[in-house]
Formats: structure tokens, C-alpha cells, sequence
């Protein structure tokens, strides 16, 4: 394994953190607990943020998965799965920060403390 001069985690193992990261976040989410999730204009333009941030990660993790399966001659198939992946990843982040100027007007007009 070469030296990238920081410590690793096992991929598996930040997946995992992920997996439960947005499980709790769709739980969150959800309408019976959103307010306590969501609850002010801030948080929500936070989480927003935050996604469009997250599905950027996931592009690259995922692009760097197509390249690692393409390297290590697995089946083009999953190559190609993983980079279409990608780019869904991609164009879904895309799509999320679209939403952050109307955020914005939100937080102007409202400020971030607001209650929703």
C-alpha cells in the first residue's frame, strides 16, 4: 500500500459510517421528526450544503472505484456501472446546489435563526 502520509480507513469501514450517516439523515428527515432535525432556516441551507458537498465526495469516491475496478481488469461492466454512478452523483449534486439562491432569499429575508 503506498504511503499517503495520513492515516486510512479501511474503505468498507467509511462506507459504512456513511451508509448510517445518511440513515439517520433520512430518519431526520422524515415528517415526524423533522422539526427537530431541520428546525430553522440555517440548518435547512446547512444540510443543503452539506449534500451538495456529500454527492460531490461520492462522484470522486465513485470515479475512483471505476478507475480502480478498470486498473485491476474486473469486468468492464462494473466499470462502466461505477462511472455512470459518478456521474449521477455528479449531476445530482448539480441539481441540489441550484436550490441554494433560493436558500439564500429564505435567509435574507428570514435570517437563520428563523423557525420553519
Amino acid at each position: 500500500m503506498p504511503d499517503l502520509g495520513m492515516s486510512v480507513f479501511p474503505g468498507s469501514v467509511v462506507a459504512a459510517h456513511l451508509q448510517a450517516s445518511a440513515a439517520s439523515l433520512a430518519d431526520g428527515t422524515a415528517a415526524r421528526t423533522a422539526d427537530a432535525c431541520v428546525g430553522t432556516a440555517g440548518e435547512l441551507a446547512a444540510i443543503v450544503d452539506h449534500l451538495v458537498a456529500g454527492q460531490r465526495s461520492l462522484r470522486a469516491a465513485l470515479s475512483h472505484l471505476a478507475e480502480y475496478t478498470r486498473d485491476h481488469g474486473l469486468d468492464p461492466a462494473l466499470f462502466e456501472v461505477l462511472s455512470a454512478s459518478a456521474a449521477a452523483a455528479g449531476h445530482s449534486a448539480d441539481a441540489i446546489a441550484e436550490s441554494r439562491p433560493l436558500l439564500q432569499v429564505v435567509l435574507d429575508v428570514t435570517g437563520p435563526e428563523t423557525r420553519l
